[in-house]
């Protein structure tokens, strides 16, 4: 019975060539983003992008921010030339580093985290066209330790 359920689904194995093209789309993301660069933001994600975060009103409240592709492009305008963010590590080159959890057939759950600039974004990616591009991005700044 097993092997008749297992001809059922169309699996594929994550490749070397799946991880370095995810690995790319967040660096297109977050370093286009970062530089200002709207062509390398292209690359890395789809034009239908979603991105998230949890706000807190005056009063403590939580809201949902939402930034869809082409207002992460415009925000990312001023960025030419350099990001203005704080440096929190100024001793330090930018470094970003990408943790895949997961990868199953023609998706991707990854975790992008820069400590020079505070933030981590968990991205949700899709092969589309033969392409990995994010989707969905849940973001927020790294905590503060105390």
């Amino acid at each position: 019975m097993l092997p008749l359920l297992l001809l059922q689904f169309n699996l594929s194995a994550q490749t070397k060539a799946d991880s370095i093209a995810i690995k790319k789309a967040c660096r297109d993301y977050v370093e286009g983003w970062l530089t200002g660069d709207l062509d390398r933001i292209a690359q890395g994600v789809s034009p239908e992008l979603i991105k998230r975060t949890i706000g807190r009103d005056k009063e403590g409240s939580s809201f949902t921010s939402n930034m869809s592709a082409s207002l992460l492009k415009i925000s990312a305008k001023g960025n030419k030339g350099g990001t203005k963010m704080k440096d929190l590590e100024p001793d330090k080159e930018f470094k970003l580093d990408v943790y895949i959890y997961d990868i199953t057939g023609n998706y991707a759950l990854v975790n992008a985290v820069n400590t020079k600039y505070g933030f981590f974004d968990y991205c949700q990616l899709a092969k589309f066209n033969n392409e990995w591009k994010i989707f969905n991005v849940m973001w927020d700044d790294l905590p503060v330790e105390k």
